[in-house]
């Protein structure tokens, strides 16, 4: 069994070994802080991240809007164009946005909207656009695209102003 004296002792013998070895830990330079400049090393800061690697972009947020409703079914106003519809099964002639304008009529699934003027929304590396045509998409990421086609004059009464 130790004594309490032993223990008061190795105390002593501890607080000795440490005054001498003081002067030593003052000539040593302190340590490397980390880089306050744009934000690094403050708190609170995770090791983990790369301060490197950009963090992620939010998701774009975008409205959707309806341009055209028509009062009657959309296949009596509209014509197939069937060289536009295999360009679009190709992806030559597409939607930028899918559904980002959009046209129905009664009882209908809604279709996607380009504009042949200044081309808005409409993808056309091959040049097949008309400036007096308005576009109509249905099934746009499906093999089965169709693209429709109607005079914009002739659609002027079915426009949904913003």
């Amino acid at each position: 069994m130790i004594r309490p004296a032993l223990h008061l002792l190795a105390l002593a013998g501890c607080l000795a070994v440490f005054a001498l070895s003081s002067p030593a830990l003052a000539d040593r330079p302190a340590p490397a802080q980390a880089d306050k400049v744009n934000g690094f090393g403050k708190l609170p800061w995770q090791s983990w991240i790369d301060p490197a690697i950009a963090r992620p972009r939010p998701v774009p947020q975008r409205r959707d809007r309806i341009v055209y409703s028509f009062n009657a079914p959309s296949r009596g106003l509209l014509q197939v164009n069937l060289e536009l519809s295999r360009l679009c099964r190709q992806r030559q002639f597409n939607q930028l946005v899918n559904l980002h304008y959009r046209a129905f009529g009664p009882e209908e699934r809604p279709m996607g909207v380009a504009y042949g003027r200044m081309a808005v929304n409409l993808f056309d590396p091959t040049r097949k656009r008309d400036e007096g045509l308005v576009y109509f998409f249905k099934g746009q990421e499906s093999t089965n695209c169709m693209v429709f086609t109607a005079r914009q004059e002739d659609l002027r009464r079915f426009y949904v102003g913003p």
